[in-house]
């Protein structure tokens, strides 16, 4: 009896061996062989350049109802030279199940889950370099059907490259990737992702993006974007240049706009984007932070030419067309270094809201919606004054023809002074604006236009910027506040009507272009250059002598 167990165990345990060498080699011959062959059978459908896709480890855990993938890599070849275009690497995939024979059966794979596990991207940053193709014949060759509830990656990693092996033109960041109810019909061929998937859920964290210029940097702290329902949501969105204010204006060695751009949301609704084709419903831009410094006491490049705003959308090749784009709580910061008197010049506009609508550039768009782009906007001027602006751009102009309009609530005038005394040889000691408002229109170069400007006790101070001698100063503020117009409209009645005359300086920037034109509104305004006209106004304080009221010595000259 004893030797007959004895038997009995040692044939059990050469079976045992036995089926599981056998199933080690069925699995590593066959098993593998179909999977390996099935996958990179599926994705070359998709791509006009080779895949490659390798397994080097398959393990079923019964207990746990799963089935391993270890040490996955799979690889686009360009077929041109041979070169890797793109590269994904995992350390494992894993495949779950509700029921075994779930599995077993021949016709219909339902999976519970599918977990990937240490994904590594490497993708090309212009991804038209990715060519694909629509697939000839059913997944997996029509032969079964497939149900996956879900499939996750957590913590990938990626980098975007322009240059492969190079920093510059490079992104990197983490990723988590969520698909759910993915499924193959037996015998269809699927024209689009949704297709086959309900839903997808990709989020990209702690991205880093460094230009191509080698200079510039971009952070975002989360990228979500939900395919289908054509959102995008950035936070955390930092744009600056990887050196300080002073290196950077020492490397680019010209007049240069250091350019640093905090966002706290970017948000894009409605986004397609095909080829060459983006569109969206609206882009909202939350808590917004522009700093932009400039030094002066560099040259301005002689073959330099900035294009005005509208250029960068009329003369883009991609076709583009966003409906709005509201802009809350941005503060914008321009500060600059005189090379007539190296002190720093500050602007400050606070608190911004604003929208930007009908951003277009194709003839189908402006048919329908108009041929204007406008910007409507509200701010804080120096964080006293309410400042109101619309600006419309012609979308179909060869001059870049556009309209300005503006309105600047009662403000004390010195208040200029944080830009006025370090950009001119000027100071201004008093005045109080009662009310202003401007418009003009223009193009590339020049604009003209006219700006009503209410203002009462102005006065003015010269700096030993002219004069070195400080009895000369106070010589030449004597007789500016002489000459000049303290107030507007003068006890006699008489107002100054402003003329904007700008002839633009093209190597400059837009925000150069808009200050300096009115600028010359308000040196027109106050005496400096002829106004646009001058008005009569009924004035009930107006003190005639005897001479006038007798109809004699008519002043018609301008005082």
């Amino acid at each position: 009896m004893k030797t007959t167990s004895k038997w009995v165990i040692s044939i059990l345990l050469i079976l045992t061996v036995a089926v599981v060498l056998v199933w080690q080699i069925f699995k590593e011959f066959k098993v593998k062989s179909f999977v390996v062959d099935s996958i990179q059978t599926e994705l070359n459908q998709y791509f006009e350049d080779s895949v490659q896709f390798k397994i080097e480890k398959i393990s079923f855990q019964y207990l746990e109802k799963s089935l391993v993938l270890e040490d996955i890599s799979v690889d686009l070849i360009r077929n041109v030279d041979g070169d890797t275009l793109a590269s994904i690497k995992l350390a494992g995939m894993i495949f779950k199940w509700y029921k075994i024979e779930d599995l077993l059966n021949s016709e219909f794979f339902k999976i519970d889950q599918i977990d990937l596990v240490d994904v590594i991207a490497l993708l090309p940053l212009d991804f038209t370099k990715i060519k694909t193709t629509k697939p000839k014949r059913a997944s997996f060759d029509g032969k079964f059907e497939m149900a996956i509830d879900k499939f996750n990656l957590e913590n990938g990693k990626i980098e975007l490259y322009q240059i492969n092996n190079k920093k510059r033109g490079r992104i990197t960041g983490s990723y988590d990737l969520s698909v759910d109810s993915i499924y193959f019909k037996k015998g269809e061929i699927p024209e689009k992702l949704n297709d086959v998937i309900k839903d997808i859920e990709l989020q990209f964290y702690d991205l880093t993006y460094f230009l191509p210029d080698t200079i510039h940097r971009l952070d975002i702290q989360s990228l979500a974007i939900g395919i289908f329902k054509r959102e995008v949501l950035f936070t955390g969105v930092h744009y600056r240049p990887t050196y300080d204010e002073e290196e950077f204006s020492a490397i680019k060695k010209v007049q240069s706009n250091y350019i640093d751009f905090l966002a706290d949301s970017i948000k894009i609704s409605n986004i397609a984007w095909v080829a060459d084709t983006i569109s969206a419903a609206q882009i909202s831009l939350q808590d917004i932070v522009l700093n932009v410094y400039k030094d002066k006491n560099y040259p301005l490049p002689d073959d330099r030419f900035v294009p005005i705003l509208i250029d960068l959308l009329t003369q883009n090749a991609m076709s583009v067309d966003v409906r709005a784009c509201l802009i809350s709580g941005m503060d914008i910061n321009y500060t600059e270094i005189s090379e007539l008197t190296q002190r720093k010049g500050f602007v400050n506009l606070s608190n911004i809201a604003g929208k930007i609508s009908n951003i277009t550039n194709r003839p189908d768009s402006i048919e329908k919606y108009g041929k204007y782009l406008e910007i409507e906007a509200n701010t804080n001027f120096y964080g006293e004054g309410k400042l109101a602006a619309l600006i419309q751009y012609h979308l179909t102009s060869k001059y870049g023809y556009f309209k300005v309009y503006g309105t600047l609530q009662p403000m004390e005038i010195s208040t200029f002074n944080q830009y006025f005394s370090s950009a001119y040889p000027l100071e201004i000691a008093s005045g109080r604006i009662q009310a202003l408002d401007f418009q003009y229109t223009g193009g590339r170069e020049s604009v003209t236009g006219e700006m009503n400007f209410k203002y009462t006790d102005l006065k003015i101070k010269f700096n030993n910027v002219i004069n070195e001698e400080e009895l000369g100063d106070k010589t030449l503020s004597w007789l500016a506040n002489v000459v000049l117009s303290q107030e507007n409209p003068r006890k006699n009645g008489k107002y100054r009507v402003g003329k904007i005359d700008f002839t633009r300086d093209v190597r400059k920037s837009m925000f150069s272009y808009w200050s300096n034109s009115l600028v010359s509104g308000f040196q027109s305004t106050v005496g400096f250059s002829k106004p646009a006209r001058i008005e009569k106004v009924a004035s009930e304080t107006e003190d005639k002598g005897l001479w006038n009221k007798m109809g004699f010595g008519k002043n018609t000259k301008d005082d």
